[in-house]
C-alpha cells in the first residue's frame, strides 16, 4: 500500500514561516507565477527556475534541498 503525502503536508505553514517570506505553500507558488494543480503543473516547472526562485525567495540554494528539508521536519513529528 502506497502512503502518499503532499506538498502542503510537507511544507507547513510552521515551515514556510520559517525558511520563507510565506505564510503557505500555495503562497509561495502563486507569488513565483507558478500556477500549480496538479502533479503535471509541477513537474512542467523547469528545475532551473524553481532552483533561481528558492535561493531568492527562502533560506535554501535549491528546490531539491527546501523539500529534503521539509520531508526530514516531516518525518521527526510525532
Amino acid at each position: 500500500m502506497e502512503n502518499t503525502v503532499t506538498l502542503s503536508e510537507i511544507c507547513t505553514p510552521e515551515f514556510m514561516k520559517l525558511y520563507t517570506q510565506f505564510e503557505s505553500i500555495e503562497e509561495f507558488f502563486s507569488a513565483g507565477g507558478f500556477n500549480v494543480t496538479t502533479e503535471e503543473d509541477y513537474d512542467a516547472i523547469p528545475d532551473k527556475t524553481i532552483n533561481s526562485y528558492v535561493a531568492n525567495t527562502t533560506n535554501f540554494p535549491t528546490w531539491k534541498e527546501m523539500l529534503t528539508e521539509a520531508a526530514d521536519n516531516y518525518i521527526k513529528r510525532p
